[in-house]
């Protein structure tokens, strides 16, 4: 069911975190994998490890935000002759966007992380999104496109994060209006909002044995997700054997934290995936 041998997954944000993970999973399971950042070398460092276990993988620079760039690597691939099968937008940044204006934050007045954020989590996945669709379609592949949510876009909405929590919703939104265009061209096109993931972001916060069991607390399942807890979600939604009935949907993967308990677990940091 999860067999994706000659399949080429692409895949955004790629160089740590749940990204990373994603190309692990994907490679795995056979996919040669098209795996982009900013970060060049981080990019190596996991296409390097994905080889050594002889699989196959490809790094490439990309900024997402950059429609032009976007575009060119789309290019560059199908003058290369590469076919993408699956698509997985997972690049994406994290700030704090306080509406009440302190000391604190006087300092990164001069920033607007609000529009940062929505530039990155929203238009740079519509940037991607359609670059590869109308690639799909005009190479007659039925693929899958995963976008990568949160359920800070849903229902787990965060004081001090409302840029965060609102370019998440629109990524939900975005996937499930996309729906019906895709099918036309039988593109699948489903989205997955991750919970707290131990990942290296969230070390200085989680790594710590007394704080990481505190949060644990607040969650019904009891504990941080490790990455490999996404696999599963990964590669049900990227098998077309597996999910092929499935499009629209927005899977949860969050240990239960938005079933509706009072949960108060999320001290976000600035980060960039």
């Amino acid at each position: 069911m999860f067999d994706l041998i000659g399949k080429t997954a692409f895949i955004t944000g790629a160089s740590k975190g749940i990204g990373e993970r994603c190309a692990y999973a994907l490679s795995s399971a056979g996919a040669k994998v098209i795996i982009a950042a900013r970060q060049l070398d981080s990019l190596k460092s996991v296409a390097d490890n994905i080889i050594r276990n002889g699989y196959k993988a490809l790094p490439i620079q990309l900024d997402v935000t950059d429609k032009h760039a976007v575009n060119k690597c789309f290019d560059q691939l199908a003058q290369n002759g590469e076919v993408i099968d699956i698509l997985i937008n997972n690049a994406g940044i994290s700030m704090m966007t306080p509406v009440f204006e302190s000391k604190r934050n006087q300092q990164n007045d001069t920033k607007d992380y609000f529009q940062d954020m929505l530039q990155t989590n929203v238009m740079g996945v519509w940037y991607v999104t359609k670059a590869v669709a109308n690639h799909m379609k005009e190479k007659c592949i039925s693929g899958s496109i995963i976008n990568i949510a949160s359920v800070c876009g849903s229902n787990r909405l965060r004081a001090n994060l409302t840029g965060y929590c609102a370019s998440k919703a629109a990524v939900i939104q975005m996937t499930k209006a996309l729906v019906g265009e895709l099918a036309t061209a039988n593109i699948r096109i489903n989205c997955i909002s991750p919970g707290l993931f131990h990942t290296p972001l969230n070390d200085d916060r989680i790594g710590i044995d007394e704080t990481r069991k505190q949060i644990e607390k607040t969650i019904p399942l009891h504990f941080i997700a490790d990455p490999c807890e996404i696999d599963g979600a990964i590669l049900y939604l990227s098998s077309n054997k597996a999910s092929r009935y499935v499009t629209g949907s927005c899977l949860t993967v969050d240990g239960g934290a938005s079933w509706g308990g009072v949960y108060d677990y999320y001290v976000f940091k600035d980060v960039v995936y």
